[in-house]
């Protein structure tokens, strides 16, 4: 009876891992990120300057993303997924001086989503590097990155689903003064293969 038990259990993990599914998106999006502590600065005259406040603008934001579904429990599957996320052009204004730059978001982490009908919402973490790229290498720097996020695929076709998502990256301080949380809101298509 126990082996019979232990096979049947071999034979059901295995099948679920059969199953696999893989999956690859593109989505297009917002990137909102909040403002930086202020920083002191030296004044040119000398004397007490006020800290500046540094302000982000907020700007359009891409999702490239690829997942392997690991496990297939039929109503619920938890996947192996690769997001990453750029913002092309981003500016940061401190004390009136502007600094433009980029960033660039990988991080590789477990998807939790539930299979319904037409409607399969998720829930999703993760960790890995944010990228910042400045006007000069100076300004560049990597740092580490927790993100966190959930949305849902609406199915269009059996291969295609349309997806609406929001991940919140919570990163270290680069080498200028950015703010620690950042949201991206996008919206795009999935193919399932």
């Amino acid at each position: 009876m126990n082996r019979f038990v232990w096979a049947t259990s071999l034979v059901l993990a295995l099948s679920s891992f059969s199953a696999a599914q893989n999956e690859i998106g593109v989505l297009a999006g917002g990137m909102f990120t909040s403002e930086a502590p202020p920083q002191s600065i030296a004044c040119p005259i000398g004397g007490t300057c006020p800290p500046p406040r540094a302000t982000n603008s907020n700007r359009i934001a891409y999702e490239g993303v690829f997942a392997h579904r690991l496990v297939n429990f039929h109503l619920a599957g938890i996947h192996l997924e690769l997001p990453v996320v750029g913002v092309p052009t981003r500016s940061l204004v401190a004390a009136g001086l502007r600094q433009d730059f980029s960033t660039l978001y990988v991080t590789p982490g477990l998807r939790l989503q539930v299979g319904l009908p037409f409607l399969s919402p998720f829930v999703a973490a993760g960790g890995g590097l944010a990228h910042y790229s400045g006007t000069t290498s100076v300004d560049s720097s990597t740092v580490g990155v927790f993100q966190v996020g959930g949305g849902f695929d609406f199915s269009v076709i059996p291969v295609l689903k349309f997806r609406a998502e929001v991940r919140e990256f919570h990163n270290g301080t680069p080498n200028f003064n950015v703010g620690p949380n950042n949201l991206f809101a996008g919206a795009g298509l999935v193919l399932k293969f």
